[in-house]
Parts: C-alpha cells; structure tokens; sequence
C-alpha cells in the first residue's frame, strides 16, 4: 500500500516559491491499476517522482508499505526503489549499445542476483511481452512499440510491488498504444499495483481507478468496482 497524507512540494528559488503539490492525498491499495491525469504544470510529474523516490518532499507523510519514507536516508531510499519500484518511461530509456538481453539484466545485477536467477528472469520476461526471439537485437533495431515492451520487460524482471508508468504511450500511434496498455491490463491482474500518468483519456478510462490532479491536488476521482475505499 502506498499512502500520501498532506503532502506538499515547494521549489524555492531567491525570489519565487512555486508549490508543485499541496495538501495532497492518495491512497495506492495493493492490485489497483490507477491513472493519473491533468493539464501540464499540474503536479503529476512531482507526485510521480515523489511516489518513485527521485524526488523528496516538503512536508507531510508518505507511507510505503509499513515504511515510513521520510525517516529513510539516501541509501534507504535507494534500497527500497530497488527493492519495490519499477519504472516505466514515455521514451523507453533503454541503452543503446546494450542488446535486450543485457538492458533487462541492468537493473538485476544492483540486486545482487546469481547469474543464473538473472538469466531466468530476463527470458522470461522477453518472452511475457513477446521478444524472446530478439533478445540479442539493439534497441535500434526495434520499433517503439517493442523497445517499450523491453522497457515493461525490464521493470517487472525486478519483481516490483508497484509500477510507476509515465506516459508510457505518448511516443507510440494508437495501435501500438493499445497493444502496450492492454499487456499493462493483464500485468495488473497477475497481481502487479500500477500508477500511470498519461494525457490520452480513452487509456486512462481503461483503468480501474481514476484520479485528475489539478493545482497540485487531487481534485477528481472516479472508482470502478469496489475500489471507493482506497483514496485517503
């Protein structure tokens, strides 16, 4: 469970205080597919980063799990990304001079795993999102459908608690899109917790829950299903 209470993030420079996210609740429940809309300039970025632990906070409470992420240092909070998060990236951010085989096997190799758990790992998520078969091809050689396949293959190979996606379709036409948000589908009903921010509307009504940040709140929610309980 993710769980926001109050949070605030205010970039301070000389002159200017601009308040990115202000008296913001959500609360993340274990298998929800959320999405995350709002016009640019709203907040979803800084929630994202935030919720990813790239980006600190002002003030507040953010809970992950039972871990109290304001008490963690810089090391802590690099444990627990690696550990629970994965990220999905609107463009892709593979390596170019790696094949697929080894982009999916960075992340693995900061958790110290064996070989062989890593090689086991990165087949078998080449395969889920159908690029067994290219393994040992560069990102180049891929459309951009598939390198966001790889990119989706390499977040879940860490075994992540929570998915963090944004705009994971902006660089992609509409079959593409739809092919990558319907694999999204079906990775969250294997049990995986998705946040995704995304500007297309027709994508964000295909998850199970709704929210729209507006001035840095939560300002709009719609909840499929039995879900009513799991904004704060």
């Amino acid at each position: 469970m993710l769980t926001m209470s109050n949070i605030s993030k205010v970039f301070q420079t000389d002159e200017v205080q601009t308040h990115a996210l202000r008296d913001f609740n959500l609360t993340v429940n274990e298998g929800d597919f959320v999405s995350v809309t709002g016009p640019s300039g709203s907040g979803k970025t800084t929630f994202l980063n935030i919720a990813g632990l790239l980006e600190s906070f002002t003030s507040g409470s953010f809970m992950l799990d039972d871990t109290d992420i304001s008490n963690l240092n810089d090391s802590g909070r690099s444990k627990t990304r690696n550990e629970k998060i994965g990220f999905i990236f609107q463009s892709f951010n593979l390596i170019p001079d790696l094949n697929l085989y080894d982009n999916v096997d960075v992340p693995l190799r900061y958790q110290s795993l064996n070989s062989k758990e890593r090689k086991k790992r990165i087949e078998h998520y080449l395969d889920m999102v159908g690029l067994s078969s290219r393994m040992k091809h560069l990102p180049s050689q891929l459309s951009g459908g598939q390198q966001q396949r790889v990119a989706i293959a390499r977040a879940l190979a860490t075994h992540p608690r929570f998915l963090l996606a944004d705009e994971p379709t902006g660089n992609l036409d509409t079959q593409m899109a739809q092919s990558v948000m319907s694999l999204l589908e079906e990775i969250n009903k294997q049990g995986t917790t998705i946040i995704m921010v995304t500007h297309d509307t027709e994508l964000a009504n295909r998850a199970t829950r709704k929210i729209q940040i507006q001035d840095g709140r939560v300002s709009e929610l719609d909840v499929v299903e039995t879900n009513a309980q799991a904004i704060a």
